[in-house]
């Protein structure tokens, strides 16, 4: 299959990684490299994009994730670890890692489950959301300004075709196995 080459202003390493294919075999077809490489390097920028942000706070994608998880849920702010660690795709002891972490910096605690006393919830401290109402309008700022090179009808373009790829995958598995 032939690979199309974009001028060398319009190309990115991924197309100079398709023309390394294409001119050591030509005949191999070579387009998912197109989607799944920029996904996987498109990946790389936006953690080092948010991470930029986080720091500045004292936080990593991981703490940040099980904060916005806990202030999405609506008062009173509380999840299981269980459902933490589900709802944000890490393993069981990323989220215990997290969470200790989280708690000796007053962020979070946890408490008793009213509904079942031999377990105990995750719940955001007051210190907890105000962090996280400073930190979430930054936050995404900081992921518009990702953005900013797409006009808004490409950006919903693009969601739609994310959406239509993730709905794929998550009806072969609701939750993948965490990295």
């Amino acid at each position: 299959m032939q690979v199309n080459q974009p001028s060398p202003v319009d190309s990115d390493h991924v197309d100079r990684v398709r023309a390394q294919w294409a001119a050591q075999h030509p005949g191999l077809d070579t387009s998912p490299i197109a989607v799944i490489a920029r996904l996987g390097r498109l990946h790389a920028y936006v953690d080092a994009g948010l991470h930029a942000v986080f720091a500045q706070y004292g936080l990593t994608r991981q703490s940040w994730d099980v904060l916005a998880g806990l202030g999405r849920v609506g008062p009173p702010h509380r999840l299981t670890p269980t459902q933490l660690h589900q709802a944000l795709m890490r393993t069981a002891g990323a989220i215990t890692h997290t969470l200790h972490r989280l708690e000796y910096a007053g962020l979070v605690e946890r408490v008793p489950d009213e509904n079942d006393r031999r377990s105990l919830l995750v719940a955001l401290t007051p210190a907890g959301q105000a962090l996280l109402a400073q930190v979430a309008p930054l936050h995404l700022a900081n992921e518009r300004r990702m953005l900013d090179v797409l006009s808004p009808d490409e950006q919903a373009t693009l969601a739609g075709l994310l959406r239509t790829l993730l709905i794929s995958f998550e009806n072969e598995r609701p939750t993948p196995d965490p990295a």
